[in-house]
């Protein structure tokens, strides 16, 4: 009898055993029930859904649940608004990939009704496709500036074009000099002072400010993905604006010029020993790693590769490329690479492969108190897009389109001043903003503005527009009036698109365009770089300088 009840205990484990596992396969089987006709095609996953993209997003997945019927998807997708662009395939998955850069500050629909699955074979079979409908958004349409009147003097703003509002990010009592926003525009890197600690403006602190604005970026495939626990747990709500956080300080080094990457994970910033003035150079600063010096020669102004991990540093009569991504060792590093000749950057491709850089001509005789713009690719290709008379103060690339956009002065004969104990033969530099296409070098002008010495220039991450900011125009009593920032909207001609369809051999279907051969990209190239030209500039009712657009 004991024997009998000791085998009866040893059963009721597998007995609970046995009845989890019914209990758990009942409950799958409920559920695939209630999921639905499993025959039914439909949209899996969709990587732009309820995302903010930006300039850099170029193309969207679908994901499908069943092999599909190309032609069906392709004549049924729709855009709201259009956006031209050409249809890939692999497998499944259908890559739609833009043929125009995304607008900013615009809110756009995906719906595909009535595409069939590859097994469908009549019309009538399309009605197993369940209807797909999404949206997204792209970035605000918003820049960055340093105010020049009442609260916002001296302090960094946020401007929002789209709601037509202004925020202070930074405290009262400090003084920003410079400022590098991220990648994604939650954040802003900046150089700020305190005049009330320490009596000076040069004994600046690096610091971040939160934007308060939430980036949600698409999903990249690309990328590892997050443990499972980490994808089911709540999203981290988006920080407030004005979050600030010091991530240099002065208290052994003096901190001057600095420069962020790309990628928004390194910082360089060009240090002095406040005890030793020998004692300076560019320092690295990573997320979660204490600064350290770069191991390389003394130079002057630099820029990050758009790769992140190269250092474009101006030394002796050239610029040197540094490395970045190397552990430090001991001694000086030696330069990936030297460019003779040219004493200034000014600006970097997005690819990273070609740079506006600055030659002034002083091994040339005849060029003499000339500048000249050059076009350095890494190919090794160095060709001459500019020369002129005064000076080149500023070039950026179009993020979209092969067009540079260059800010230079040329001398002209100076206005008689009754004041001044002028010459006859005095002149000034009268500045200029110009507009080159890099694939024949064609060069327009697009504004003649005031003669002054300070401007700055932006361009917008969508190519549609530029930010220009002036200093303020002198009253006759001598008194210099605030600073002025200009909007100017940039218009693009382009080829029709139903007229390079037709030459082409594009099918357009319902907001896009799906290219059937490759010569569509030579189309769409030759159309995006047509000369743009610029409309008439719009004064903001507000003063500031460095306005700076947002990625």
């Amino acid at each position: 009898m004991a024997r009998r009840r000791f085998r009866r205990s040893r059963s009721q484990p597998l007995d609970r055993l046995a009845v989890m596992i019914m209990a758990g396969l009942s409950l799958a089987l409920g559920l695939l029930i209630l999921s639905g006709d499993h025959a039914t095609a439909r949209v899996r996953d969709f990587t732009w859904q309820d995302r903010r993209v930006g300039a850099e997003d170029q193309a969207f997945l679908l994901t499908f649940s069943r092999p599909m019927d190309v032609a069906s998807v392709e004549q049924n997708l729709a855009l709201d608004p259009p956006l031209p662009g050409k249809v890939s395939w692999a497998g499944r998955r259908m890559a739609y990939t833009l043929t125009e850069p995304l607008p900013y500050g615009k809110s756009f629909s995906v719906s595909l009704k009535g595409a069939r699955d590859r097994y469908a074979t009549t019309a009538s079979s399309s009605s197993r496709f369940e209807p797909f409908q999404s949206q997204f958004e792209t970035r605000p349409r918003a820049f960055l500036y340093i105010g020049a009147e009442g609260d916002e003097a001296n302090r960094l703003v946020l401007a929002d074009l789209g709601s037509q509002e202004r925020t202070i990010l930074t405290p009262k009592n400090l003084s920003v000099m410079a400022f590098k926003p991220y990648p994604l525009g939650d954040k802003v890197l900046f150089s700020a002072s305190d005049p009330s600690q320490s009596g000076s403006l040069l004994n600046q602190q690096i610091y971040t400010v939160t934007t308060g604005l939430t980036p949600r970026p698409p999903i990249d495939f690309a990328a590892p993905r997050p443990p499972l626990w980490q994808q089911l747990w709540p999203q981290k709500k988006a920080a407030p604006s004005g979050e600030t956080t010091l991530v240099l300080d002065n208290s052994t080094y003096q901190n001057l010029k600095f420069d962020l990457s790309a990628d928004g994970q390194t910082i360089v910033v060009q240090r002095v020993n406040q005890q030793n003035p020998a004692d300076f150079g560019p320092w690295i600063v990573r997320q979660g790693a204490a600064p350290q010096p770069i191991e390389t020669e003394p130079g002057g102004d630099f820029l990050i590769a758009p790769d992140s991990q190269s250092l474009l540093l101006l030394q002796g009569q050239g610029t040197a490329i540094i490395d970045l991504g190397s552990e430090k060792t001991r001694g000086s590093s030696q330069p990936l690479d030297f460019l003779p000749n040219y004493g200034r950057v000014l600006d970097l491709s997005a690819d990273g492969s070609a740079a506006a850089m600055v030659n002034f001509n002083q091994d040339d005789p005849e060029k003499r108190f000339t500048e000249s713009l050059f076009l350095v690719t890494n190919q090794g290709r160095e060709e001459e897009l500019l020369q002129v008379s005064g000076a080149i103060v500023d070039a950026q690339f179009d993020p979209t389109r092969p067009v540079l956009y260059v800010l230079a002065s040329e001398l002209v004969k100076a206005p008689p001043d009754p004041d001044t104990l002028q010459t006859e033969d005095a002149y000034a530099e009268q500045p200029l903003l110009l507009a080159i296409t890099l694939d024949n070098g064609e060069t327009s002008p697009l504004l003649r503005l005031p003669q002054q010495q300070r401007i700055h220039m932006s361009v917008a991450p969508d190519g549609r527009s530029l930010l220009v900011d002036l200093a303020g125009q002198s009253t006759p009593e001598g008194e210099t009036g605030a600073p002025v920032i200009w909007h100017l909207p940039l218009v693009h001609p382009a080829v029709p698109l139903d007229a390079a369809a037709s030459a082409e051999g594009v099918d357009t279907i319902p907001g896009a365009a799906v290219a059937k051969t490759e010569s569509s990209d030579a189309s769409a190239a030759a159309a995006a770089s047509t000369m743009p030209t610029v409309t008439d500039p719009e004064e903001f009712p507000f003063s500031g300088f460095q306005a700076t657009w947002l990625p």
